[in-house]
């Protein structure tokens, strides 16, 4: 990973089923990732696909927001 300080935060999608992880620093609004969930055939929505889903994204977003520490970590490890 080249940049260790993007910044990153999740929405949920305007126009789809799914939570995106884009990123939060001036200039560099982009997504980064789309973790998508289920609908049923009438439109409605299983709480806990979408809640995994979340939780799924929150994770994404943690990675990217620690990833000088997890560089760092993964550096030091021994060969």
């Amino acid at each position: 990973m080249n940049d260790t300080n993007l910044k990153t935060k999740v929405v949920h999608s305007r126009s789809k089923p799914a939570w995106n992880v884009v990123g939060t620093s001036l200039g560099a609004k982009h997504m980064v990732a789309k973790v998508p969930y289920e609908v049923g055939k009438y439109g409605d929505t299983l709480e806990y696909l979408k809640g995994e889903a979340k939780e799924h994204a929150d994770f994404i977003s943690h990675c990217f927001n620690r990833s000088a520490d997890i560089c760092v970590a993964v550096k030091k490890q021994p060969k």
